[in-house]
């Protein structure tokens, strides 16, 4: 069963398109691209105005499964001068490739296979589908097309809007197909985006989500009334993908860590931008600060020491040369608040006891693994010997055997609270 996208005029007219299909399994690395084949045919080479035709194909990439792959359909209305890119299908398991097509005009079509690792670009032959119209394209009234982008620089994959406005000199052209086409500094091309109908005023607007810098235009294929019209083009930039992180991200009073982050733009990192470190203590309407400053190595990375006497949110911001300015999400470094644990023994009937309270902010911290660690004199290097939760008190319990000189103390490794350790106590 045919996918297809409606397009009205003569670069496609009212063309409906399959989505974009997604290439198969992954294919074995191949020494080099092999070559590609493409065939066309026009099912239907006459039609009559306002009726259906259909544009077939093959492509074929000796040795290599073909299915999935995408091919683009062109078409070059008759008094057009460049083929525009119409719709996309994605190849059937035996390369098989259809679309659906309403042109108003004696229209010409053409395959274009982008390419692939594994295979060579194409483009087909051309077929034609003539219309059965009196109309001469000369007799066709002059249209124009207006086009600018409602944001022109975005954060990666964010929205932006772009609209034109598509009239003859006395007015707005409503219902009119326009298509969208876009260009990357990765594409060969032009290529097919989306196409709508102009509204009552003659406006086209489109939603688009760029993670790279992209050029848009728009196109207008014409009718046997109109002649067909390209808009001129709107570059919507795209700030730069800034990671951070900050490892550990949660310290005792007086500890540091290391925040670190990349800068990638248009896909590749970016080496030698400058890139500010802000700071924001956690307190309500406290500003950001400026903390550091650095400078991105050849992948991309920067990183930063700070030690944060209290709870800190941190973002980094790049700064504008070269690429727009982009910042990071934000994260929080915390702060432990401090810890302290006593200690204390008594000789009982089965040894030594020893036991010690945890507190923080005032109040006993239930709930928390405090260590027993005794000294060794052999290794001059303090040993853990066990390990208890306190209870709701506060408090952690050991017995140990009677070992008069023994020296032991208390750890608490921090998590929610800063690491604390006892005095020494000796049995």
């Amino acid at each position: 069963m045919r996918a297809t996208r409606s397009l009205a005029g003569a670069v496609a007219g009212a063309l409906l398109v399959s989505s974009l299909g997604v290439l198969g399994a992954a294919r074995p690395a191949v020494a080099a691209p092999a070559a590609t084949s493409i065939s066309i045919r026009a099912l239907d080479p006459t039609i009559q105005p306002g009726e259906t035709g259909a544009i077939a194909g093959n492509i074929d990439v000796p040795g290599r499964p073909v299915a999935g792959r995408p091919v683009a359909l062109e078409a070059r209305a008759a008094g057009e001068a460049v083929f525009t890119p119409i719709g996309t299908v994605s190849a059937g398991v035996k390369g098989g490739l259809t679309l659906d097509v309403h042109p108003e005009v004696t229209t010409r079509y053409r395959w274009n296979y982008a390419g692939a690792p594994d295979a060579q670009p194409r483009y087909s032959g051309e077929a034609v589908v003539r219309v059965r119209t009196g109309e001469h394209p000369g007799r066709r009234v002059p249209t124009t097309l207006s086009i600018r982008a409602m944001r022109e620089v975005v954060a990666p994959g964010a929205k932006a809007v772009v609209r034109g406005t598509l009239f003859t000199a006395k007015r707005g052209l409503r219902g009119q197909y326009v298509v969208l086409l876009a260009r990357t500094a990765n594409s060969d091309g032009w290529q097919f985006r989306d196409g709508v109908r102009t509204r009552r005023d003659g406006s086209a607007v489109f939603t688009v989500h760029p993670r790279i810098q992209t050029t848009f235009r728009f196109a207008f294929a014409g009718t046997k009334s109109f002649r067909p019209v390209r808009s001129g083009t709107v570059v919507v930039q795209v700030r730069p993908a800034v990671t951070i992180a900050a490892e550990p991200p949660r310290i005792d009073p007086g500890g540091s860590t290391v925040v670190t982050g990349t800068v990638v733009w248009n896909g590749s990192a970016v080496a030698g931008a400058t890139v500010d470190l802000l700071a924001r203590v956690v307190a309500k309407g406290s500003p950001w600060t400026v903390v550091a400053t650095g400078t991105t190595d050849a992948v991309g990375s920067v990183s930063t020491t700070v030690t944060p006497a209290v709870n800190t949110r941190y973002r980094l911001r790049v700064r504008p040369v070269g690429p727009p300015t982009g910042a990071s999400r934000v994260i929080e470094v915390v702060v432990r608040a401090p810890s302290s644990l006593s200690i204390r023994g008594e000789d009982v009937a089965a040894g030594f006891a020893i036991s010690g309270q945890l507190r923080a902010k005032g109040n006993p911290v239930p709930n928390a693994v405090v260590t027993l660690q005794a000294y060794d004199q052999a290794t001059k290097a303090w040993t853990d010997t066990g390990t208890d939760l306190t209870g709701p008190n506060g408090v952690a319990q050991f017995i140990r055997p009677s070992a008069p000189g023994t020296d032991y103390r208390l750890l608490y490794v921090g998590q929610r609270f800063a690491t604390s350790t006892s005095a020494t106590l000796t049995d």
